[in-house]
């Protein structure tokens, strides 16, 4: 096959395909993504109440809002149409996903962007999620029988593993900008002693969620003010 027509049904066949099917499994995956909210309201009887929706739609809109738009702009040129698809379909784009597309154009000397290089990309990223998920499914089936047999000190001990585990993310904040961790994180401490004295309560829904709209409104600001010579800088 020549190279004329090797781009011929790259362009008029392999890519529409990609994307024929990958708008199937995007639009397709939408619905399935609430059916374990659906269950825990369903068999277990789980109600959340508006105040509690709203506080977790704000504290997730306002630490991924910005990744919804950065992601797409950095990502795509390494993993380009075929690679997006399955990456948002599957996830952990940065953590696993970016860095197996990397090494397998690097492997290969194939440059990013290029069609080869789309090619080789979504190739990589298929293998790693069959990896993936094929290991987190087999963990799943055996969680039970491991935790079955391991000792009372050590279940005791991953009582810590989520504190520990947002500990070390909000360390990693701190030091990646402690001028203005020293203003925003006593102000957080102060917005959750009001709540905890239920000085928000009279906000609807019972005002739970104002300490996370505060902290995020005053994290700007302040963020703004002191970076404020580098963001003029960067304009």
């Amino acid at each position: 096959m020549t190279t004329q027509e090797q781009q011929n049904v790259y362009k008029n066949e392999y890519l529409p395909y990609i994307i024929r099917v990958g708008k199937i499994t995007s639009w397709l995956s939408l619905p399935l993504i609430f059916i374990p909210a659906v269950v825990v309201i369903l068999v277990f009887g789980a109600r959340p109440n508006a105040g509690g929706v709203i506080t977790g739609l704000i504290g997730l809109v306002s630490a991924m809002l910005a990744w919804y738009i950065v992601d797409p702009v950095t990502l795509y040129p390494i993993l380009h149409i075929p690679g997006m698809y399955m990456t948002y379909l599957c996830g952990n784009s940065k953590e696993i996903r970016a860095p197996a597309c990397t090494a397998a154009l690097s492997a290969t000397g194939v440059e990013a962007g290029t069609e080869k290089g789309t090619i080789v990309a979504g190739i990589s990223i298929a293998i790693s999620i069959f990896i993936s998920v094929g290991t987190m499914t087999i963990v799943a089936i055996l969680g039970n029988a491991i935790l079955a047999i391991l000792p009372d000190t050590v279940l005791h001990a991953l009582n810590y593993l989520l504190p520990s585990l947002f500990g070390t993310m909000c360390m990693q904040r701190i030091l990646l900008d402690p001028k203005s961790t020293l203003i925003i994180l006593p102000m957080a401490v102060v917005f959750k002693l009001m709540t905890m004295n239920g000085l928000f309560k009279w906000l609807p829904f019972g005002g739970g969620y104002a300490q996370i709209l505060l902290c995020v409104i005053v994290g700007v600001i302040v963020a703004r003010t002191i970076h404020k010579d580098k963001i003029s800088a960067g304009k």
